[in-house]
């Protein structure tokens, strides 16, 4: 029968053992203390940057092949629609950089013509040909000189765009932020 008292004292001891554990786990009635402390740091007012482009003032009409001015000639692929817009830029901000550019061109309708007519642009920026704004142009506001083209994409071109009209409704001009450091 020793053998029964001993398994209930292991039993028992082990209980005993589980439940100092337990209570020193959970702070032993307040005898496990410990130190914390919280200070605050003071904020600051934050102001955010601009990127902005004005209302394009453009030139009348397009131009076809840059001379000649477009009042509806028909095209044929290799042409280029052209027009030359100035644009205002609000760059201001702290690492601020800009890549410029056109999005689709918009037409009131699509037909097979219209996949064709590509809209391209190049950009002068205080003189330079840029494409890419950067810090050093955060001067508030600044010029843009956009020279917008839709070239009729001769390689492209099949014969489902023969004979068709589009209607021009807008290129859109783009300045999307980047972070330079």
């Amino acid at each position: 029968m020793t053998g029964g008292a001993d398994g209930m004292n292991r039993t028992t001891k082990g209980a005993l053992a589980a439940g100092v554990a337990a209570v020193l786990l959970t702070g032993g009635a307040g005898t496990l203390a410990y130190w914390s402390d919280t200070e605050t740091v003071a904020g600051t007012p934050i102001t955010s940057g601009e990127l902005k482009l004005g209302t394009p003032a453009c030139g009348a009409g397009w131009r076809l092949d840059g001379n000649v001015v477009f009042t509806n000639q028909l095209i044929v692929p290799g042409d280029v629609l052209s027009k030359v817009c100035t644009i205002d830029l609000i760059a201001t901000g702290e690492h601020l950089g800009a890549d410029l550019g056109v999005s689709t061109a918009a037409f009131a309708a699509t037909n097979a013509l219209t996949g064709q007519l590509v809209p391209a642009a190049t950009f002068t920026v205080a003189g330079a040909n840029r494409t890419h704004i950067t810090e050093v142009d955060d001067t508030g506001t600044a010029e843009i000189t956009a020279t917008l083209t839709v070239t009729f994409d001769g390689p492209a071109a099949t014969n489902a765009s023969q004979a068709l009209t589009a209607t021009l409704n807008s290129v859109a001009v783009t300045a999307t932020q980047t972070h330079d450091a």
